[in-house]
């Protein structure tokens, strides 16, 4: 799945961008602004606001020169564009029910990378870090059953590969000395999943 451009399983095309953009949008945005945000080409992207106007998908209103869209969402579509538009925020809660309801508890877990950022593709893995707690052996069957079957389900939900980043708690002091670029990017980007939020451990140390 490209989780920056959701509707792309189903439909690949500018119209898609567009009611994403829009769904995600608290005021009504100009054409220019629906390019810009989208990527897409401001000729391309008004076609398809002349289609969705005609659907009924989205609302246009003249100010000034210009015009103002909006998603039109008493349209019974709307529903379901809303919920592609929050595939992400529903990844997350996703991860953290499956986290959280680990027998062995995790020190901490976080979603970086394209995922957390939001600008991956089909093609991208979806970026964990995990951090093993002290306590526990990382031969431990359950333990390994748990990053197994996380691994499943991220495949089973998203259609991307999970890169899962094991390390052991005791291993953080050093890395917070040496930040690595994957624990700078998790410092500056991650979502936090579980256990103790990454950046107020850093912090404490």
């Amino acid at each position: 799945m490209d989780l920056s451009r959701p509707f792309s399983g189903i439909s690949p095309g500018v119209e898609a961008d567009v009611l994403v953009v829009l769904a995600g949008a608290e005021t009504r945005r100009t054409g220019r602004e629906i390019s810009r945000v989208s990527g897409r080409s401001a000729t391309g992207v008004q076609h398809a606001l002349e289609r969705l106007v005609e659907e009924g998908l989205v609302h246009r209103e003249r100010a000034g020169r210009a015009h103002l869209y909006s998603l039109n969402r008493e349209h019974l579509l709307a529903p379901v564009v809303e919920v592609m538009a929050g595939v992400r925020w529903e990844l997350v809660q996703r991860l953290r029910a499956q986290i959280g309801g680990w027998k062995i508890p995790t020190f901490h877990a976080s979603l970086f990378g394209s995922a957390a950022r939001g600008d991956g593709n089909a093609r991208s893995d979806l970026d964990l870090l995990v951090v093993r707690r002290a306590d526990i052996d990382p031969e431990e069957k359950v333990w390994s059953q748990q990053l197994s079957d996380l691994a499943e389900r991220v495949l089973e939900w998203t259609g991307n590969h999970a890169g899962i980043v094991e390390i052991a708690e005791a291993d953080i002091s050093s890395l917070l000395e040496e930040r690595p670029p994957v624990l700078q990017e998790v410092l500056d980007q991650g979502i936090d999943l579980a256990g103790t939020p990454i950046r107020r451990w850093a912090q404490s140390r």
